[in-house]
């Protein structure tokens, strides 16, 4: 265990203090920080900043990075409670520090019932039942959930995990003591929206064998998480297995998610069990505007056109169809794919000659309509970037358009490009000022914030470590 210099226990603040000291001392010409700084970043040219000062001292102090440090520190702070909680929350929160912290401190796996649920100790779990039947049904531990929430949302459980099956068969004798199969608990974050166990079991952690034994026990495949987040899984293994069980009016309510990303198969497989594409959504749009808007490929388009969606409603914001859409964004190909099939051709010559600069047909410029630009056309700049369309992008931010302009939920174009790790678009927004403090009307998150929630749940992802340096070069406030 390192010690700082007065020989005590390790101290956060310490640590923290010493790193602002180090940067200081380097910015300042003293050619001992810089060494101990290059030492870790050879050949570096750039200005060195804070998080250069922080990893220098953890890997000084033997670990990787500076967050792992940090972590290290804070667990050591705490009793042994205050550990055992930590982890708990750790696997619960789906943190890999969860695995760090059980490899450091091996006794946690033996402090009581609530950390058998999560590692799947199914031996300690019947045990603590033969001793108190109740507590198999019973809320209570960290978090005060029912034993089943905790088996079924560890990160323990995953399909990749070693402990899959133990988890598994923890649930088993759960369900066999009078554990509800529909089980939920609330999270004070997102009032009045349960999460099911079922949602853990297949949305999070896409276990086959323990989602099945969830569905043979009467748990429901329509609840509003499970099928949905089980589609953002590359295999797809639990929605399969989840679509044989849900209604097609849920299998049309996920449709639109599918299209999130580009998924023919997954497509395939909801159109099969019966979702409708022609349903729209609260905007008027049908999952062919959803589609176009989301710049998914010709081949899921084509898909959509086969199941028989309707190729020329308009939406209600703005009266596009799904071919004024295309025509906009500079998708050519589907433009030219819709017009095949008959879609109405008409459109905006604004429209039009934005279509071309956003399909790099035309210079960067908009000339002698930079100021005939419509409110509305400052939105596209956040749809432009959510589908990582640089090109049109750049071409609006030179015809005047509000770099902070929000779009959907609320945000930026700089929230999209942090979301998906668009490091080209995060660079190019930047400099064109955009704001690192904004908060989207949605959740009320940055920029930084985004890219955090992004990095872990996002469907599309681009270099998420490139557009972090991006940021914090920019003086973006990440932990």
């Amino acid at each position: 265990m390192p010690e700082n210099r007065q020989g005590t226990r390790p101290n956060l603040e310490y640590y923290r203090k010493a790193a602002k000291s180090l940067l200081k001392a380097a910015q300042s010409g003293d050619s001992a920080a810089r060494a101990r700084m290059e030492r870790f970043f050879p050949g570096a040219e750039m200005p060195f900043a804070l998080h250069h000062a922080q990893l220098t001292i953890a890997r000084e102090q033997g670990f990787a990075s500076w967050p792992r440090f940090r972590n290290f520190l804070v667990e050591s702070a705490l009793d042994f409670a205050g550990l055992v909680a930590k982890f708990i929350d750790a696997a619960l929160d789906n943190r890999p520090q969860a695995e760090e912290m059980l490899s450091q401190h091996p006794e946690i796996a033996g402090a009581g019932f609530f950390v058998a649920l999560v590692l799947g100790d199914t031996a300690r779990v019947e045990g603590a039942i033969a001793e108190s039947p109740g507590i198999a049904t019973a809320k209570g531990g960290p978090r005060n959930w029912a034993p089943l929430s905790y088996v079924c949302f560890s990160r323990f459980a995953a399909a990749r995990s070693p402990r899959a099956g133990d988890l598994t068969a923890t649930a088993r004798v759960l369900l066999a003591h009078g554990a509800d199969p529909n089980g939920f608990h609330e999270d004070e974050h997102w009032p009045d929206n349960p999460f099911p166990c079922l949602y853990g079991a297949s949305g999070l952690n896409n276990n086959v064998a323990l989602t099945s034994l969830l569905l043979d026990a009467g748990a429901s495949a329509d609840d509003d998480e499970s099928l949905y987040h089980s589609s953002e899984h590359a295999d797809l293994a639990c929605f399969r297995v989840l679509l044989e069980r849900a209604t097609t009016d849920r299998a049309t309510k996920v449709l639109n998610h599918m299209l999130d990303k580009d998924d023919l198969t997954g497509l395939r497989l909801l159109l099969a069990a019966g979702a409708d594409p022609n349903r729209v959504n609260k905007n008027g749009e049908t999952s062919l505007h959803w589609a176009v808007w989301r710049g998914r490929s010709v081949a899921i388009i084509e898909t959509l056109l086969d199941a028989g969606v309707e190729v020329d409603v308009r939406r209600k914001k703005d009266g596009r169809t799904a071919y004024a859409l295309a025509v906009q964004s500079g998708q050519t190909a589907t433009a030219k794919l819709l017009a095949s099939r008959g879609a109405n051709t008409d459109v905006p010559a604004l429209d039009a000659f934005i279509g071309k600069l956003a399909a790099a047909e035309l210079p960067d410029r908009l000339v002698s309509h930079t100021e005939q630009l419509p409110d509305e056309y400052s939105t596209l700049l956040p749809d432009l970037a959510s589908s990582h369309c640089t090109s049109g992008v750049r071409a609006l931010l030179a015809a005047g358009i509000d770099v902070n302009t929000m779009g959907h939920d609320g945000c930026t174009a700089l929230h999209w490009a942090c979301w998906k790790g668009y490091a080209d678009l995060v660079k190019l927004l930047l400099d064109h000022g955009a704001s690192l403090d904004i908060e989207d009307s949605a959740y009320h998150a940055t920029p930084a914030g985004w890219l955090d929630h992004g990095r872990g749940n996002s469907i599309e992802r681009g270099d998420y470590e490139l557009t972090e340096r991006i940021l914090r070069e920019a003086g973006a406030k990440i932990e």
